[in-house]
């Protein structure tokens, strides 16, 4: 793939990410529920961990920006970082039958650091309040993910002229 290609993928995945947590979504406790968890599962599951990194945390961010939660922004950046970071260098790493519990493995830092902050932003009931809805949203996501990997990998290779 050439660095143009990786340039586009980049964008084209950090605005998926950023439009299907801005639009895609219900009002939570404390923020929101959305869908945006599985553009990011799916950009650690096709192009690995670095790559998720950089398109879950200012994709995630800029959705927080735009949605009027810029107080959970920098948690954001930070938090889907990790997660997709975690859901995309694994597999990579040890092979493709890592991908799923990798991505469960992301599903629950999200969780955990969402509780974290919300907790040091609101309280600690807040917190788990909002625990159950964001174990929901990450698991959402990892299934939407699995659905559509597949799709996006074909695609990929299609488009390779392999």
């Amino acid at each position: 793939m050439s660095s143009a290609q990786r340039l586009s993928l980049y964008g084209v995945f950090t605005a998926l990410i950023t439009l299907a947590t801005t639009f895609l979504k219900v009002p939570g406790p404390t923020g929101f529920y959305h869908l945006g968890d599985v553009f990011i599962y799916t950009a650690a599951a096709v192009m690995g961990g670095p790559f998720a990194a950089a398109t879950a945390s200012v994709g995630s961010a800029l959705a927080d920006v735009w949605a009027g939660y810029a107080t959970f922004a920098p948690w954001t950046l930070v938090i889907k970082g990790v997660a997709g970071y975690v859901a995309g260098a694994v597999p990579t790493r040890y092979g493709r039958r890592y991908r799923v519990p990798s991505m469960i493995a992301g599903a629950l830092i999200i969780t955990a650091g969402y509780a974290v902050a919300t907790a040091v932003m609101f309280d600690p009931a807040a917190a788990v309040a909002e625990t159950a809805g964001n174990l929901l949203q990450s698991g959402v996501g990892v299934l939407g993910a699995i659905a559509l990997v597949s799709a996006v990998e074909r695609a990929f290779h299609r488009g390779s002229g392999s």
